[in-house]
């Protein structure tokens, strides 16, 4: 019976993940784009010239002002890095200061991640959001740009060489491109040194080389300090300094030759020079959301004829201020390298770089820009007509554009108004160029705003056939859910319906505010509220004082858990406990990072004592007690007497002839789970505090600090690779104890077997924290042990080791007037885990990612690898509370049956579908909503994770196997 449940709840979930798969395709398509490559031949009438005269398309549209481009790109280079009072950029900030660089804040658009970021600095255009995932994908070429309109093509087509040295993500971008390139992987973010001495070592052998004309440097050191240690580490001034000298020294190689051959040459133009950033970086040094931080970014150049305003010693702070879109750069760089613009392009000319031309090429050049922004107005409104050069030569006084109509519509509106001030201005001479530069800017900017947001492509019928799919899965989980012993498997009778009113609430509330963006950014504040309303039901719906005073308890311990970390928008850069441990209370940090080292093992010998057998149990129970309940005293001497007279009669009833073999074999297998188990937390532990190097502010000296960790190996990887060992070999030892738990004579079968889920439950609990400590960032650690204590303030029997076990507080038990009211310890859990995963500092932000761990013990990059342990460190504590829901089920049943088991994963399932269902139905009604791409798109990939890697792969697939395993051992 169970067999069939468990294969039609498989069948559920294959159904759930073939709607998923018909709603992205609908919702993330590849965005239209005008097809083929710009051309001379594309550009439009002289607006000067006579109706009909012939055109110039085979010419450029003004005299091209540079031969040579260097683009040198530092990944994450926020604007306050360059322009900041704090910057180490000494050499960038005079040459701005004297007015012989030009500086900007470049705005760069979520996502904020490398690979949309290059796209959009190449082709003036706003990527596909789900280039954000793509990015992470070495292996993908569905994101090449081979076939779209770009700048580098456009340059290369003009017979310019273009060299590339850094982040390999230009090669998958443009392939065929290049014809010299040292490309590096920019997801290797544990090196902050070799990645970018990888890429100085190429600057001054091929500036100095003969016959290049584009050159790119993409440095990636800065960015990897950014998600290692944030933008405060320590790390990051040398970077900003090291930076600052590949720029002197790289301009002054071109200035250099720009002069010896403008000497030989008369027909030579000068190079130049572009520092630029891809995106920014948030106050904990992650990217890829729209705030702030994370999108200023920066534009400086220098070259001859770059002349921009002197500043004084503060003037500086006025270019963070000074903001340009970063797509601006491609019809900037096209028209002063006299190149054609890329068809989909949505950027406009930068007019501080262009003050060298008159007024006529400068209007002919705006006149050009306007030209092809227009096409895309017409490539994604067929309906809207050409604007013909008769129509413009037929047009007299002022237009009127501020009708209704479409927004295509006034776009070609005023795009007319544009090109007729030009022409009476190029034909009679009246008005003048600044009116007829704004008429076009008006138009540019109406067209920027408008296509930006236009993600046309969505395929509704793909979405809406993927949302019946989705609901249909929805109400079968319903059905599976309302099955009964005697009702089958689709039992819809009302007799059989059982509901838990703050389930159900839950659920509600929680449907209801993915309605809402400043909801979606601020998810934590809901299940923080929720966790505490949950505990404080406990409270108010227990029948005894102890079960009151350890949910008082629990609700004080989540206190301190929600004040560690700030996540979210409104309140991301308040201060915190992370803040305070990493700032002026380092020291205490490592003391409690250690402390909580400590406690797991602590806390796994206990669990092993209440684990003990039935004869052996006993015995330390009638020994210990025979005096009296005064286990809880105070006197440390007599606590330490009483434990050392446990031991020695657990001793003697192993071997004085009262155990067996087999009782022995178990606890050799619990000792030498438990010396794995150590090693493996302190070999995490010397791991983190030689990365950070923790123990100098523990105020150790390296001798001392190297006699401490002589036995683990020298190199922070293999320390890594190490825990991971051990962690296996815990797996396996863990197995043998389970085995021989369920053997132990002494007990019934049944109370053997049920001892034998709860000993692997529990041991699997503590087993996996070692792992999670050394994927942890070291101020998360210590939320570990106030997960744990939690965790055992459910439990009273796992922390009253050396008495009687005390009851197991079943659910049933519970009553009083307020009984209805009462939550589930599953429930309460449910809340905990995803509670925890905004308390290690995440958030519905692609910025809050954290890849600083996600390489721990990796040499080089691997996808599947990196990426599984992305989501262990980003997913650390809703997969320990899922475990600690496992223990749960043994725990309150007495041993987890396929049922129970059957039942938790298919409420677990409803819920996530019926979050799936509403997400879905949310960004489908409002996906023209302004905020659709940078909250509600980014909260739906985060529900895809939940989904396919928590809920299905985790949660379904690791339960299953557990029980599998269960039950061969048992």
């Amino acid at each position: 019976m169970q067999g069939r449940r468990l294969c039609v709840l498989v069948a559920i979930l294959l159904v759930e993940l073939v709607g998923l798969g018909y709603f992205i395709k609908g919702f993330f398509p590849y965005k239209k784009s005008i097809p083929g490559f710009a051309s001379r031949q594309d550009q439009p009438w002289d607006i000067g010239q006579p109706v009909g005269s012939p055109g110039n398309g085979s010419v450029p549209v003004v005299a091209a002002q540079y031969d040579r481009l260097v683009i040198m790109l530092v990944d994450a280079l926020r604007n306050d890095f360059v322009f900041g009072n704090n910057s180490a950029m000494a050499y960038t900030q005079s040459m701005l200061r004297s007015g012989d660089a030009l500086g900007f804040t470049a705005k760069a658009l979520a996502p904020t991640v490398t690979m949309p970021r290059l796209k959009a600095l190449m082709t003036g255009t706003v990527p596909n959001f789900l280039d954000a995932v793509l990015n992470i994908a070495e292996s993908d070429t569905s994101s090449s740009l081979r076939y779209h309109d770009n700048l580098l093509w456009q340059l290369k087509n003009q017979n310019k060489t273009i060299n590339m040295f850094g982040d390999d993500t230009w090669l998958r971008l443009f392939p065929d491109v290049f014809s010299r390139t040292d490309g590096t992987s920019s997801f290797f973010v544990a090196d902050t040194v070799e990645v970018d001495r990888n890429v100085t070592r190429h600057v001054r052998p091929e500036l100095e080389r003969e016959g290049w004309d584009v050159t790119i440097f993409h440095y990636l050191g800065l960015d990897h300090i950014g998600h290692l240690a944030g933008p405060n580490s320590p790390l990051m001034r040398p970077k900003q300094r090291e930076m600052d000298d590949v720029v002197r020294d790289a301009f002054a190689i071109v200035r250099a030759q720009d002069e010896e051959r403008m000497k030989r040459d008369k027909l030579a133009k000068p190079t130049l020079f572009v520092l630029l950033g891809d995106h920014a970086m948030n106050e904990i040094g992650n990217h890829g959301g729209n705030s702030q931080l994370e999108t200023s970014t920066v534009f400086v150049f220098l070259g001859q004829g770059i002349r921009g305003p002197p500043l004084a010693e503060d003037g500086l702070s006025k270019l963070l201020a000074a903001e340009v879109p970063q797509i601006n750069l491609v019809p900037t760089l096209a028209l002063l390298f006299g190149v054609p613009i890329p068809k989909n392009n949505l950027g406009m000319p930068l007019p501080e770089l262009l003050t060298s031309y008159g007024d006529g090429d400068w209007l002919r050049m705006l006149q050009v820009s306007a030209h092809q922004m227009f096409g895309v107005v017409r490539a994604n409104d067929p309906e809207v007509g050409e604007v013909t050069a008769a129509e413009i030569a037929g047009m007299r006084g002022p237009v009127n554009c501020d009708h209704d109509g479409s927004t295509s519509d006034v776009l070609r509106c005023k795009y007319r108004r544009a090109l007729a001030a030009h022409r009476r201005l190029a034909v009679s001479g009246r008005g003048a160029a600044g009116r007829v530069e704004r008429e076009y800017y008006a138009f540019m900017e109406h067209a920027n705003e408008h296509l930006s947001r236009a993600f046309s492509g969505y395929d509704l019928g793909a979405m809406f056939a993927g949302m019946a799919i989705i609901g249909a899965a929805a109400v079968a989980l319903v059905a599976l859910c309302q099955g009964s012993k005697g009702g089958g498997i689709l039992c819809t009778k009302m007799r059989s319906l059982r509901v838990s009113m703050p389930a159900v609430a839950l659920l509600v509330t929680y449907l209801i505010s993915i309605w809402s963006s400043s909801l979606i950014e601020e998810e934590h504040q809901f299940w923080y509220f929720w966790t505490q309303t949950a505990l404080a039901l406990r409270v108010l719906t227990s029948t005894t004082s102890g079960d009151v005073l350890r949910s008082v308890l629990q609700m004080a311990l989540f206190r301190v858990v929600r004040a560690w970390n700030q996540t979210g928008q409104q309140w991301a850069g308040e201060p915190d406990i992370r803040m305070y441990l990493n700032t002026s209370h380092t020291r205490l940090m490592w003391i409690l990072v250690i402390a909580t080292a400590i406690l797991v093992n602590v806390a796994l010998h206990r669990l092993h004592m209440y684990l003990y057998p039935g004869p052996v149990r006993e015995a330390i129970a009638r020994r210990v007690n025979a005096r009296g309940s005064s286990m809880y005293r105070r006197d440390a001497d007599e606590y330490g007497r009483r434990v050392a007279e446990a031991e020695r009669v657990r001793a003697a009833v192993l071997y004085s002839g009262a155990g067996t073999a087999r009782l022995r074999a178990l606890m050799v297998a619990q000792r030498a789970f438990r010396a794995v188990v150590a090693y493996a937390s302190f070999a995490a532990l010397v791991y983190q505090m030689d990365r950070a190097h923790g123990w100098r502010e523990l105020g150790m000296g390296e001798d001392v600090w190297r006699l401490v960790r002589w036995c683990v190996p020298a190199d922070l990887g293999q320390i890594a690779r190490l825990v991971y060992l051990c962690s296996g070999v815990a797996l396996a030892v863990g197995v043998a104890c389970t085995w021989h738990r369920a053997r132990v004579a002494g007990e019934p079968l049944g109370e053997r077997r049920a001892s034998a889920a709860q000993a692997a439950a529990l041991d699997l609990l503590v087993g996996m924290l070692p792992v999670l400590l050394l994927l942890a960032r070291p101020h998360n650690i210590p939320l570990f042990a106030l997960f744990l204590a939690m965790f055992v303030l459910f439990w009273p029997q796992l922390h009253v080791a050396f008495g009687p076990p005390a009851a197991a507080d079943r659910e049933e038990d519970a009553g009083g007037p307020l009984g209805a009211l009462r939550p589930s310890k599953l429930v309460v859990l449910f809340c905990l885990i995803n509670a925890s995963f905004f308390a290690l500092g995440n958030s519905n932000s692609l910025a809050s990612i954290d890849l600083s761990n996600a390489y721990t013990g990796v040499s080089r990059y691997n996808e599947g690898v990196v990426g599984v342990l992305m989501f262990v460190a980003n997913w650390a504590g809703p997969l320990w509370w899922a475990v600690a829901a496992l223990s749960t089920l043994t725990l309150d049943q007495q041993g987890v049956s396929m049922r129970r088991a059957v039942d938790t994963l298919a409420a677990a399932h409803l819920w996530q579908a019926c979050t799936l269902l509403m997400l879905s139905i949310v960004v489908t009604v409002l996906r023209t909503h302004l905020f659709i791409w940078s909250v509600f798109s980014p909260r739906y990939l985060y529900q895809v994770a939940w989904m396919v890697g928590f809920y299905g792969i985790c949660a379904t697939g690791g339960g299953l196997l557990w029980l599998a395993g269960l039950a061969q051992v048992s």
